[in-house]
């Protein structure tokens, strides 16, 4: 079983899926790679605004027709919240959306140049929250020493399956083993949007090969459950 904490599944919010068959047809194809239950996380960030009022609206329609469709995933609600210098404002001002209303948050950056990356980690901390630095292995300047800092502060980290198995695996795949193999990846999620491939399954696998069936629990359930459960 897989639970999934980032997924840009929830229609006409963000780029992840224009309409709601292509949602259904995400969510469909989410379960029949083994996933149980996902959060879905759609952005806030340039055009993609929407407010947690917007995006609980759209959410609650978009269970009823899943419940109508008879797609048996669990559902839940976050946001996937760009940071920037302005995010003190955005979380003191109640903008954005945390995974489940728990106090983790899945966070990214600028992919080339993001800041202090740590000291955003650090300040959310200090906020009462848990930060999740989503797919920290796309940022140009992410290294091992980044990782151990993100998680020496208290932060998180989540890797994308298709950076362990798809289009991206040859360009990530020295980081990718050097994050498992020191033990530092918190979550393996799909970041799923319509027009990309879904690769959860075929990571999934490829991690229980590598680096055992305890490690891949980890990343796929257990670490979820905590968000899940609050």
């Amino acid at each position: 079983m897989i639970t999934d904490i980032h997924a840009h599944v929830l229609p006409f919010v963000d780029d992840g899926s224009e309409t709601l068959e292509h949602s259904l047809e995400m969510l469909g194809e989410l379960y029949s790679q083994g996933v149980t239950d996902v959060i879905l996380t759609p952005h806030f960030r340039g055009d993609y605004v929407k407010t947690p009022e917007e995006l609980y609206n759209v959410f609650k329609e978009f269970k009823a027709r899943c419940y109508e469709a008879d797609i048996p995933v669990n559902l839940y609600l976050g946001q996937e919240v760009f940071i920037d210098g302005n995010y003190k404002k955005i979380f003191h001002d109640k903008k954005v959306l945390t995974l489940n209303g728990t106090p983790y948050v899945l966070i990214e950056f600028a992919f080339e140049n993001a800041g202090d990356i740590t000291e955003f980690v650090y300040e959310l901390k200090n906020l009462g929250y848990v930060p999740i630095v989503a797919h920290l292995e796309r940022y140009t300047f992410s290294d091992i020493d980044l990782a151990y800092e993100i998680k020496a502060i208290g932060g998180l980290i989540q890797v994308n399956a298709d950076s362990i198995v798809g289009k991206y695996k040859r360009k990530y795949s020295k980081f990718i083993k050097e994050l498992f193999s020191e033990n530092l990846v918190d979550f393996v999620s799909s970041d799923l949007h319509h027009k990309r491939k879904l690769m959860i399954k075929k990571a999934k696998d490829v991690i229980v090969k590598k680096y055992g069936e305890e490690c891949a629990e980890k990343v796929f359930r257990l670490n979820t459950e905590k968000i899940i459960k609050g």
